[in-house]
Order: structure tokens, then sequence, then C-alpha cells
């Protein structure tokens, strides 16, 4: 029986009492063996010890100013750590818990949680930014949190305790105040990733129609929401301005926006070389951007209107992308060290500028300088497993030496052509490769996803079939 925390404070809470205690992993010692051994294991045992040092980095400590964006994946990772036997059930409803409390007692608009807040206070973060209000309210970040507590803990946490009641009581109090028409641009048809000004009533950030991203999962997901007035207009909108791309004949729904090689984004990365303007053989599918929808959602074999329309669903459409990263490694081009088996190209840091990469795009100087996305090749395991672990092994077996892989799981880059290696894991995707892993490994947050009410009526109203191939 789970004993009732409700009245404990997070700071009565020892760290070492809360997670991965090595001692309970006795026949595991795979999960705490030397960093510079790890080509001993198998392939499940390497690919357990990346999402166990992953989380543990993720969930080993709390910041004081919880980011929801953030929390929304990290969240699920408890049941991944449940499940694989690295915390008992106890603590970790014990830990879920908390960071539910946090967010039920944070202030909001709408439902609509701020971008960031204080976890002690609730309150949103204030400071002179995106136009003096402080930090906006972050419609995308909301709808990340409230798809793991809706399809992944609410189901996962299902025994008749204390402890897990009081979960599910808060996964539905946290996400049916959320107002998903009040997040919505009537007026553009699409939603907006912030909510701006005082009371949230400007729409900003970029608009979440034309490109194939992490956030077509928010589409999804509102279809299934009983709040939802719209009906499928937002979705058959954003489905109207996806387009389709084609790389050494694989073709994908795209990542690539109609500016992707002029846009700034949000680093101030300017492109100087008109040349790259060209440019069609570097691989322009963002792989962070395509397999997020693929956490909750399980689209293989499944079609709506613009899967028909293209003779090919969502699942397949991001193996083709991955497909055409492979194919232009193999290409090579740019004669960079090891592509071939190593690929894996995403907006990430690069050792050799020291500079964040933006758009898939090489650097200022508008070259392939060989940096690759650790983190884009470990979301791409559930699309191909076969090549991505090959790809990781290769990296590690080749780097492991200069730190590729240290105690807080592989690092976010690498330079194949320097051997420069970023100085830290990419801890916005530790979370979110954790989850593909899982999903590989045992479909487990696919499982839990589709005992979930909501998530039928997502797939219903969408409009998505199973077509079985055979």
């Amino acid at each position: 029986m789970i004993a009732d925390i409700g009245c404990v404070k997070k700071d009565e809470i020892k760290e070492e009492d809360i997670l991965f205690n090595t001692q309970s992993l006795s026949k595991k010692e795979y999960l705490s063996s030397d960093v510079k051994s790890l080509n001993l294991l198998t392939d499940d045992q390497f690919l357990e010890r990346i999402q166990y040092d992953y989380t543990k980095n993720c969930l080993s400590k709390r910041d004081s100013i919880a980011i929801v964006e953030n929390d929304g994946y990290r969240i699920g990772l408890f049941c991944v750590a449940i499940k694989n036997g690295w915390i008992s059930r106890e603590k970790g409803g014990e830990e879920v818990l908390l960071y539910l409390k946090e967010y039920q007692n944070a202030t909001t608009v709408h439902g609509i949680f701020p971008r960031s807040f204080g976890r002690d206070s609730g309150e949103k973060i204030k400071g002179r930014m995106y136009g003096g209000f402080g930090q906006p309210y972050d419609v995308v970040g909301t709808a990340f949190l409230a798809s793991s507590l809706k399809l992944i803990l609410r189901q996962f946490f299902d025994k008749n305790h204390p402890i897990e009641i009081e979960i599910r009581e808060l996964c539905d109090s946290i996400c049916n105040r959320i107002d998903w028409n009040f997040a919505y641009n009537e007026n553009r048809k699409c939603f907006n990733w912030f909510k701006n000004g005082e009371n949230g009533d400007l729409f900003d950030g970029k608009e979440l129609v034309g490109e194939m991203d992490e956030t077509f999962f928010l589409q999804l997901f509102v279809l299934g929401e009983e709040n939802w007035k719209h009906k499928t207009e937002a979705y058959n909108y954003y489905l109207s301005k996806i387009f389709i791309d084609e790389q050494y004949g694989h073709k994908y729904f795209s990542t690539k926006e109609y500016n992707y090689k002029t846009s700034k984004q949000f680093t101030g990365i300017q492109v100087n070389n008109p040349d790259v303007l060209k440019l069609k053989d570097y691989p322009t599918a963002k792989l962070g951007y395509l397999v997020q929808s693929h956490i909750w959602f399980d689209l293989k074999g499944y079609r709506d209107s613009i899967c028909n329309a293209n003779n090919l669903d969502y699942f397949e459409g991001t193996q083709n992308a991955i497909k055409a990263q492979i194919k232009y490694a193999q290409l090579n081009p740019g004669n960079n060290f090891l592509y071939g088996d190593v690929w894996g190209f995403y907006d990430t840091y690069s050792p050799v500028s020291d500079k964040w990469m933006v758009t898939g795009l090489p650097t200022e100087g508008d070259v392939d300088e060989g940096t690759i996305s650790i983190s884009s090749v470990m979301s791409a395991i559930p699309f191909l497993p076969k090549e991505s672990i090959k790809c990781l092994r290769t990296l590690y077996s080749e780097f492991k030496n200069e730190g590729i892989y240290n105690e807080k799981g592989f690092v976010m880059s690498v330079n194949t052509n320097s051997r420069k290696l970023a100085h830290k894991p990419d801890t916005f995707f530790q979370p979110i490769n954790v989850l593909s892993i899982e999903n590989y490994r045992s479909g487990m947050l696919w499982e839990l996803s589709k005992k979930a009410p909501e998530y039928k009526r997502s797939f219903q109203k969408a409009g998505l079939k199973f077509v079985n191939k055979n």
C-alpha cells in the first residue's frame, strides 16, 4: 500500500532517497558499468543504459523554476523508470504527485500555463521580455503536459491506492480546465505557439500551420477534448497547408518552412552565402520535429485524407525522411569522416563554431561541416532501429575516449572531422529520447495512450483509419 504523502514537502525529501538507488539494480549491473565499456553490452542493454542515464540526469534534480515544455516530457519518465525497475512504484508515484500539485497551484490563463513559473509560488516568471509582459503563456508546452497527463500518467497509475487515485484526479483537474478554444486563433484557423499580454489575449509566436513539425500532435489532441468547439476546422486547415518533399527518391511530409533557408528563427544566425539557397543535396527534414507526435500517437498504418492522397501514412513519412538523411550521408558530398554508417541532422550545437545550428543547416559557412546531432539519431530508433542503433554504436566506439558518453549519457553532438564534442547532453531532448526508445523496446506509451477515450475520439474525428496493406 502506498502511504499518504499529501503533507510531505519537497525540501523534506533527500535527493538520495528519491530515485535511482543502484543497490536495488543488482540484476542490471550494466546500468552502472564503466562508461568506456558499453561496447560489451547487447543492443537492448545499450539502449536501456542510455535511457537510465538520461532519466537519472533529468529527474535527480528539481529546479526552482518550472518550464512547462520540459516538464511535459519529463513527467512521463517516471512511468518508464517504474516499468524498467529503476525506481519503486511508490517512490515514482510520490514524485509525480509533487509535480502535479505544483501545476495544480500554478497561475494560468484559461488553463494555459506560462512558459515558466516558480515551483513554490506558482507565479509566472516576470521580466523585461515578450513586450514587457514577462514569460508568455505557452500553448504548445501546455499541450505537451496535457498529452502526457491524460494519455500516459492517468492510464499508468491505475491502482486503487490513495496516491494513484489522487494522481488521476489531478490529471483530470489540470487538463479539464484548459480552454483550447481560447488558445485557438479563430481568424487564422490555427494555433499560435504563445498567448501573450497580461491576460493572454494576444496571439504570439509561430503560427502552427504549413509545416509537419512537433505541433502536429496538438491538432490531433484537441479533437479528443470534450470542450473543443471547432470540430475539424483547425485539423483540416493544418493538413491543407502541409506540403510533400522528396529527396533521393524518399517522399515525406515536410518540416521545411517556405522560408526555411532565410529565416533567423530564434537564434539570430544569418545565412551569408546566397548559393546555399540553391542547395538541394543537404537533408532538410528535421527529425526532432517529425518524431515528437509519435511519442503519444501510434500512427503506423493509419491514414487520413492527406495520407490517402499521397499513399503514405505519417509513420512511413518519418521513416522516409530518415532514409533521405541516411542516403545523403552515404553519398557524402562533403567527404566527411564516418558518414554513411553515421548520420543525423537537426538543430543542434556546433562544436566547431561554438554556435547553434539552426533549421538543420550547417553554421555560418553554409557547408556541411561534419556535425552530427546525436539526439536526432536516438529519436529515429522507433522508425529505423537497425540503422539508428548501428549509428549510435559506431559513434560510441569511435569517440568514447574523447568523452562522447559520460555519466549523463551521450553528449548533444559531435563533429566527426575535428573530433570535437558538445560540452553536455541535449537536456530538452533527453526525455524525448528516453520515451522514443521505450516505444521501440516495449510500445508502452502507445499502449497506454490507446486506453484513453480521448485518444479514440481523436482518431475518429481526424478520419484516421487503419489500412492493412496485406
